[in-house]
């Protein structure tokens, strides 16, 4: 899958965020980068369930949010869309 961008507001404030989906070691992950200091790498599970490791203390409603948009982008992607579109 190639990068997408996330556009979304929470709580009064816009996000955009550039998520970047990467493999190593045969391990899927997504990486949802804020800024040039911050990021969150959320690791795929067997159950499809994203894991948050965030790189700071991120408010735990953005790392939800993020999640949510990103399984929402791999899933229209799954069903044959163009993952690359902004939400």
């Amino acid at each position: 899958m190639k990068d997408f961008t996330l556009d979304f507001d929470l709580k009064g404030s816009n996000y955009v965020v550039v998520v970047q989906s990467l493999e190593s070691r045969g391990i899927e992950h997504y990486k949802a980068v804020l800024d040039e200091e911050h990021s969150i790498d959320y690791l795929v599970q067997s159950t499809g369930i994203l894991q948050p490791n965030p790189d700071y203390a991120a408010d735990p409603q953005l790392v939800s949010a993020i999640a949510t948009r990103i399984l929402e982008v791999v899933h229209e992607d799954d069903r044959g869309k163009d993952a690359t579109s902004t939400l």
